[in-house]
């Protein structure tokens, strides 16, 4: 999470850190950090977070495993380690040149969680089809894209749900994955649809230059994933259209017009009707 405006701290003996759309992170000064979520969060997300963190360090993933729930006058809150370093984001911003093995790293790291077992983790395709029947798309193609989606194969593989530049820490030990609430189990083959779509249409700078970038990296992000992963570049057509569907749920209105061109233009692959802009 990052926030180029500090909230003020809920008591004195904690350091703002950043903040994001679910919760603020603040520094213990103990080797510790506080996240501490809104009210808009449910507890089943928090809850999810907790065990998904300290599973994927289980299995190897490189994470840092939640220690506990904080629940006080602070809030709702999860402590961590505290991990020293940037986001690799913000890594990037100081470092654009090697933005190509940046995004080499993130791929390598993003089949390492492809390969994770999921335990008992939610079913991706049931949080999709969720998200498709609560979204502003017409009825006729909610129903088409469910019934397609239930039709695509499932698998037992940890999905991480929002793996992006942002939550990925660069420390001394090496990278680091971080915020788990939107993990299930799935195909891998959708969350790196959903990699995808977030360099590229997700919060961040909307200025031309920009954009030219961030599509050059999602193109590079994905070829990274296709060289590295064991699914295909069909297989990322055949989630296309339901990740992106879903996504209208909740997204932010960035780059709008060119979201539902890559929209429509996945939906158009699988013979579901296009949304009219």
């Amino acid at each position: 999470m990052e926030s180029p405006a500090p909230a003020k701290p809920p008591t004195p003996d904690l350091r703002f850190i950043a903040q994001g759309a679910s919760a603020m992170l603040y520094d213990r000064g103990d080797g510790h950090v506080i996240k501490i979520f809104r009210n808009s969060v449910s507890d089943e997300m928090i809850a999810r977070e907790v065990a998904v963190s300290v599973h994927a360090n289980t299995v190897g993933l490189p994470t840092a495993p939640a220690l506990g729930r904080h629940d006080g006058e602070e809030g709702r809150a999860i402590v961590y380690p505290y991990l020293e370093g940037p986001t690799l984001m913000a890594w990037l911003r100081r470092h654009p040149v090697r933005a190509g093995w940046a995004l080499e790293q993130m791929a390598d790291l993003h089949r390492r969680i492809s390969e994770a077992p999921a335990g008992q983790l939610r079913s991706l395709k049931q949080v999709l089809e969720t998200d498709i029947s609560y979204g502003p798309a017409p009825m006729a193609i909610k129903q088409s894209a469910i019934a397609y989606l239930r039709t695509l194969p499932d698998a037992p593989i940890l999905t991480h749900g929002d793996f992006h530049l942002g939550n990925i820490m660069m420390t001394d030990a090496g990278l680091k994955v971080i915020d788990w609430s939107k993990a299930a189990a799935g195909h891998p083959a959708a969350d790196a649809v959903r990699s995808e779509m977030l360099m590229r249409f997700g919060e961040g700078p909307d200025d031309a230059i920009t954009n030219l970038w961030r599509d050059w990296a999602a193109r590079h992000l994905a070829r990274c994933y296709l060289t590295s992963s064991t699914f295909s570049a069909s297989d990322m057509s055949m989630w296309r259209p339901v990740v992106a569907l879903a996504w209208l749920r909740a997204r932010q209105a960035g780059r709008a017009k060119s979201f539902h061109r890559y929209l429509n233009k996945a939906m158009a692959q699988v013979n579901i009707s296009p949304i009219l802009i």
